[in-house]
């Protein structure tokens, strides 16, 4: 099997027990990536000569880690001394950070080569990943559906074969949309299980940054996930939101009881209710007790993130529009402040109260199922550019988008599950789990692994 095709886990073995080098590794990968990045634009700067760097001291030992010999990729609006982070924007494209961000430190720790930083959209507030900067990033299966956003780069990457790990961030979705789009897997973990926000303590943040965005990594495999998200769990002083919570806790083999959500009072497309059950056959097969049932307070969880972020995007990102200079964000984002709710003190407080109300309604039930299932989209997948397609697009997508979107707002983990394809594209769901309990969806996740089989890197169907 050619090397790129390998997971990062068995990469490292082979490493480790002298079948191949670390250097041949990184070559692959550089091959692979001048292959098929032409035509999909995931990775916008290269970083060939650190990784070949990286793997001659992985041959000489003087790079260990439990991954020692793999490759990853970092996300252009993440601090990585020695690249820019700049977020997609045309202005800040030589923007350089000073400290490498603990997550990404994390992964080089466990002796992973950083092989290139991969695609956003501008400031990471577009469901699809296109910039003025770098350009648009391409679906693998399809070029005219949308790789997702924002970490629409690192999902191509990691799909493809071009690296074995990304680390992404996720503040609506932004891990597991691109993840789902491209048939890989995704965590988004609990807020304050890992550092989140930039390295710079005296840079302030907003309030949707602060409470609702995470980093997490994105793979091809459960066990590269698992590892990955150990590496970057790293403790960190300047995320004032970091816990330093175990990842295991008693009784964590016991049959767990399951929420499988089929229906919850809006559309849901055929196909996605087909794949919520597949999954959800997958689990009872192996033991878990499943039962059809919908989360309470829905009407409020489906409102929750434009409630609680309006101020940020109306009277933040906004007015901030023609400096940034991004033609796709400035169309999506002045199409969704159409709609979204008035950024008024009471809309704000009234926002904040329901967020309390709906957790805690929410740790009851998962007191009672700590495991559910549920859609990461109402529609099986979306158009490439969807956002910005036509006059209430946003608003639309975000209906779509509910599950996916609103499980930012309070704060709970979820894992991005691919269960198929449609139409040659694929299509997955989101597992969710009560706060710290990122261990009953990694269990989870082994499981359906076993039943669908670990995900392969596919090549540019489209490409001719």
């Amino acid at each position: 099997m050619e090397l790129w095709k390998l997971d990062a886990t068995e990469t490292a073995a082979r490493v480790a027990a002298r079948e191949v080098s670390a250097g041949e590794v990184v070559e692959a990968h550089i091959a692979r990536i001048a292959e098929v990045n032409p035509h999909l634009n995931a990775i916008v700067r290269d970083a060939s000569d650190e990784a070949r760097a990286t793997a001659a001291r992985v041959d000489a030992g003087t790079v260990t880690g439990s991954l020692a010999g793999a490759v990853f990729t970092s996300k252009i609006n993440t601090d990585h001394v020695g690249y820019p982070t700049d977020n997609g924007i045309k202005a800040l494209a030589e923007n350089h950070g000073h400290v490498t961000h603990p997550v990404v430190r994390g992964l080089l720790d466990e002796g992973l080569a950083m092989i290139g930083r991969t695609n956003s959209p501008a400031f990471a507030m577009r469901f699809h990943t296109h910039n003025d900067l770098h350009g648009e990033t391409l679906n693998p299966h399809s070029r005219d559906v949308s790789c997702g956003g924002s970490s629409g780069g690192a999902g191509v990457a990691v799909a493809t074969g071009m690296c074995h790990i990304a680390q992404g961030n996720d503040v609506a979705g932004s891990v597991r949309w691109p993840a789902t789009l491209n048939g890989i897997l995704a965590l988004r973990p609990t807020i304050g299980r890992m550092p989140s926000g930039g390295t710079n303590p005296a840079a302030p943040r907003g309030w949707s940054a602060a409470n609702m965005s995470t980093q997490g990594p994105l793979a091809r495999s459960m066990r590269d996930l698992r590892t990955a998200y150990y590496a970057m769990a790293a403790g960190d002083w300047n995320e004032p939101f970091w816990v330093p919570a175990p990842h295991t806790f008693p009784g964590g083999d016991s049959p767990t009881r399951v929420a499988l959500v089929l229906d919850d009072g809006d559309e849901l497309d055929p196909h996605v209710v087909d794949a919520v059950r597949r999954v959800g056959d997958a689990l009872s097969n192996a033991g878990y007790d499943v039962h059809e049932a919908v989360p309470p307070m829905t009407d409020s969880f489906f409102t929750m993130w434009e409630r609680v972020g309006t101020f940020d995007i109306a009277l933040g990102l906004a007015p901030m529009l023609p400096g940034i200079d991004d033609s796709g964000l400035t169309a999506s984002i002045s199409d969704w402040v159409e709609t979204i709710p008035t950024p008024t003190p009471q809309t704000f407080m009234a926002a904040l109260a329901d967020r309390d109300m709906v957790m805690r309604a929410w740790n009851v039930f998962l007191a009672e199922h700590p495991l559910m299932v549920t859609p990461m989209m109402a529609k099986a997948s979306i158009a490439r550019g969807f956002d910005v397609s036509y006059k209430g697009a946003m608003a639309d997508l975000l209906r779509y988008g509910r599950w996916g979107v609103n499980l930012s707002a309070i704060a709970m983990p979820a894992l991005a599950f691919p269960a198929g394809h449609v139409d040659g594209v694929p299509i997955g769901v989101q597992l969710v789990a009560h706060q710290w309990r990122e261990d009953i969806l990694l269990r989870a996740g082994d499981t359906l692994e076993q039943h669908f089989g670990v995900v392969e890197p596919v090549d540019v169907s489209w490409a001719g």
